[in-house]
């Protein structure tokens, strides 16, 4: 387990904190807040613990075609976002062994 301490305007170690948390290479485990809450303009401190798990860097995407056919990308260091109710982003870095 990983003990990192983030420190700044509440706004942006909100952010800072969404991002990792939707990176499946990092679990959050327990966060403490410091210094009061995450709003106004006091800066504020956090305490984060995480599980540094690397073996997660690669995922595997699985498209369903309209006729049931299914296409597989593997990617890596994926990062999955809903911005929408039931509509995703997901995005990452593809390779290709044999270009």
């Amino acid at each position: 387990m990983l003990k990192l301490q983030i420190e700044g305007q509440p706004n942006q170690v909100k952010s800072f904190l969404q991002d990792i948390g939707q990176r499946p290479q990092i679990e959050l485990i327990h966060q403490e807040v410091h210094n009061g809450g995450m709003t106004g303009q006091v800066d504020v401190s956090v305490s984060c613990y995480i599980k540094y798990l690397p073996d997660r860097r690669l995922r595997m995407l699985q498209i369903t075609t309209m006729e049931g056919g299914e296409i597989r990308i593997p990617l890596l260091d994926v990062t999955q976002v809903e911005i929408d109710e039931g509509v995703q982003v997901v995005f990452g870095k593809y390779f290709d062994i044999f270009s």
